[in-house]
């Protein structure tokens, strides 16, 4: 499998399935969800509203578990699928081993909408506040197993690209690649983390 670091924002990212890192509403309020939902179209926030939806009327919870992941329509973007990765729980707590559920439900999603590339933030590194390297680290060793083409690295911030390539070539062997983003207006302000 190839693995790049991609700098910039998850909807430029040319994967078959974009991951979000979103919370147990599946609001796409802000981070990758609203940079999805912006670019995307409001059709991808309402299949998200049909999951919640249709948690409720089977369990009577409006909060998705922490750790799962949901596949839906990628509306407007050239995705075939995007990915929504439930990162916290309802309090935004997270963990190094929600990651590792979020990555692992991840990819049998992407292998149910048949897509063979797919981009992943680094999760639950925003309102979670977990720390970067060592969440980056998590994603990548479950990435080391995985049967995809390629997988992408997504990260908003120029200044964190040494230390993601550091963190990857711990983990994964040989040399990643680092993409930058060509996307330059006013939405370059969403995040590729949340």
């Amino acid at each position: 499998m190839k693995l790049t670091i991609f700098v910039g924002d998850l909807c430029d990212v040319p994967a078959e399935a974009l991951c979000t890192s979103t919370n147990p509403r599946l609001s796409l309020a802000m981070g990758t969800g609203g940079s999805v939902r912006s670019r995307g179209g409001f059709t991808i926030l309402r299949a998200c509203e049909a999951i919640v939806g249709a948690e409720f009327r089977r369990t009577g919870n409006t909060h998705l578990p922490a750790g799962s992941a949901y596949l839906t329509t990628a509306g407007d973007l050239p995705a075939k699928a995007i990915i929504h990765c439930v990162a916290s729980d309802a309090r935004h707590h997270s963990s190094a081993e929600i990651v590792r559920t979020c990555v692992a439900n991840a990819l049998l999603r992407a292998a149910e909408a048949n897509c063979r590339s797919v981009a992943f933030p680094v999760f639950a590194t925003g309102h979670a506040r977990l720390r970067f390297d060592q969440t980056l680290r998590v994603i990548v060793q479950e990435l080391r197993e995985a049967t995809l083409d390629h997988a992408w690295i997504v990260i908003n911030d120029p200044d964190r690209i040494e230390e993601t390539k550091r963190v990857v070539g711990e983990v994964f062997p040989g040399e990643p690649e680092v993409q930058m983003s060509a996307y330059q207006d006013e939405r370059s302000s969403w995040f590729a983390e949340e």
